[in-house]
């Protein structure tokens, strides 16, 4: 039975990087996705999530779910391993697995320190994931911790793993050693 795995954790926590490391130690034939795909697909009419998000930017975000278990179904279906990233917490965790039939289902919720997540983002230059989540008096780290919370709602089933001081290497390593704590 394929297995599907669902990395998740905040921005800047290393989910692009290691799903596609993982998913090349799980197959072949194994296949990777990153749900921001979906967000970058939106060229006309997107709205963001924020801490007080528009239905329309809940609505988009649904159809991201909806879309990354729909493509991880369908690979799993042809008999791939299918490893999908994307921020996805708390309730919709359960809804997004639930979309899912016929394969061994894995969560790995990364959760580097707040400290970690900031230097990474300021690293990355540009644009600020957090953004939305500073107030006119918040920094960065603020802002990282008031995104914190979401994770901290969502169910604690599956892998959770502090990458704080882990290469994406290192991190796909302790996965995979401790995939069948991962399953959901």
């Amino acid at each position: 039975m394929p297995k599907v795995v669902l990395v998740t954790g905040m921005q800047a926590a290393g989910k692009s990087t290691i799903a596609p490391l993982l998913a090349k130690r799980l197959g072949p034939p194994a296949a990777t996705l990153d749900g921001d795909v979906f967000y970058h697909g939106v060229v006309a009419g997107g709205e963001d999530m924020t801490p007080d998000p528009s239905a329309e930017a809940v609505r988009q975000l649904q159809l991201r779910y909806d879309a990354s278990a729909l493509i991880a179904q369908h690979y799993a279906d042809a008999g791939f391993d299918f490893v999908c990233s994307d921020n996805i917490f708390e309730d919709d965790v359960e809804r997004w697995f639930d979309r899912l039939h016929d394969v061994e289902p894995y969560l790995v919720m990364l959760t580097p320190s707040v400290e970690s997540v900031v230097e990474r983002e300021l690293k990355r230059g540009g644009n600020n994931a957090y953004r939305d989540w500073q107030g006119s008096t918040d920094g960065l780290i603020d802002a990282v911790r008031a995104f914190r919370t979401y994770v901290d709602n969502t169910p604690r089933r599956g892998l959770w793993l502090d990458t704080t001081d882990l290469t994406p290497e290192e991190s796909v390593e302790a996965i995979l050693t401790d995939l069948e704590k991962a399953r959901w």
